[in-house]
């Protein structure tokens, strides 16, 4: 029974291979969507075109992309084993994934609220949107604040508990 519990961390794969997958379909949105700008923008730049619009859809597209990227490579790293990757990329235990998540969320959020100003046609509306924008990213980021108060509290007092990655098992 052990083994199986133990061998049932490589089905994190799956989510692995799919989020890799959502990367790729990400780029392959992001960058039509840039070459629709610049065709835009070289045919018809004398038009009243809606560019600015686009190239934000774009940039909302190569962020969803790196968020994507982020977890697959952070879940990789929690459950299969160690990559070369930068350390801002490493996690150690699902809350730091969380947390890089919520860090990744916020900028898409401001992204959707500038296409949403861009296309405004309620200033009510508009702003009822961005009030909700805004109250996710402070409770995003008060998760942060917290989660990094309690581990800097627990590494004080010395009572920090043994995060062990994937990588680390096999050392052990």
């Amino acid at each position: 029974m052990k083994w199986i519990v133990e061998k049932a961390r490589y089905l994190s794969y799956i989510p692995i291979i799919g989020m890799l997958i959502g990367v790729l379909a990400a780029i392959y949105i992001g960058a039509e969507k840039t070459i629709k700008v610049v065709q835009i923008a070289v045919l018809h730049h004398e038009s009243n075109s809606p560019t600015l619009y686009v190239l934000f859809e774009a940039l909302d597209s190569f962020l969803v992309a790196v968020a994507l990227l982020v977890i697959s490579v952070s879940l990789y790293e929690l459950f299969i084993g160690g990559l070369r990757v930068p350390d801002w990329m490493l996690v150690k235990n699902l809350d730091e994934l969380k947390a890089k998540f919520g860090s990744v969320l916020i900028p898409i959020m401001a992204v959707k609220f500038v296409q949403k100003l861009l296309q405004s046609e309620s200033s009510l509306e508009t702003l009822y949107y961005g009030i909700a924008i805004a109250l996710v990213s402070f409770a995003l980021t008060a998760f942060n604040f917290v989660a990094d108060r309690h581990k800097e509290v627990e590494r004080a007092a010395g009572t920090d508990t043994a995060e062990m990655r994937a990588e680390d098992l096999k050392k052990a």
